[in-house]
């Protein structure tokens, strides 16, 4: 299930997909994500064939990347490589801005971890939401997760809506690192 609670179904057909699906949904600047699109193309004998994208993101600025997600080792030999790329030559803008192939590689453990975690967090708790968005409300410069935590007096509560925050890119963190009480957050700058 992915998005606001309840949220939608998201199909995955591995978990390094799963783990992509989460990295590309934390991000501020991606709106929407499908899955397992279709794409008709044409081989290079002439027979059309269909490639199955595992995910197309829209993001904020309107443009679509269509995504194949590969394990590395698929890799091997070039075949899942070569046509990849052919049919990337064939996508068209009115399907995809942009073709792009993921792979374990581009896994960064920090933001998985941190993709995971906000991911966990969807189900609003209403009391908890209003106690933080009136916690940040008086930040200025930054703040610990902890501090503002215990200032809410919520305890896991509104750890968890502070969680939800930086889901929803009201807040952020001040570095790139695992989330946990000791990490600064600041207030983004539109809100």
């Amino acid at each position: 299930m992915i998005g606001d609670w309840p949220g939608r179904v998201l199909q995955v057909e591995s978990h390094l997909e799963l783990n992509v699906a989460f990295m590309l949904l934390a991000r501020a600047d991606v709106v929407d994500i499908e899955d397992q699109v279709a794409f008709p193309w044409i081989d290079e004998t002439g027979e059309t064939k269909t490639h199955n994208f595992d995910f197309r993101v829209t993001f904020r600025d309107g443009r679509r990347a269509a995504i194949a997600v590969k394990a590395e080792h698929y890799l091997k030999g070039g075949t899942v490589e070569a046509e990849l790329q052919a049919v990337a030559r064939q996508v068209l803008p009115d399907f995809a801005d942009q073709v792009r192939l993921m792979t374990e590689r581009q896994v960064h453990l920090v933001t998985l971890h941190n993709a995971q975690l906000l991911h966990e967090v969807r189900q609003p708790d209403p009391e908890a939401d209003a106690a933080a968005a009136e916690a940040i409300a008086g930040i200025r410069g930054a703040a610990t997760l902890g501090d503002l935590t215990d200032a809410m007096g919520l305890g896991v509560r509104g750890f968890r809506a502070l969680l939800r925050l930086l889901r929803s890119h009201r807040l952020r963190l001040v570095r790139h690192e695992r989330i946990t009480r000791q990490r600064f957050v600041e207030r983004e700058p539109s809100c």
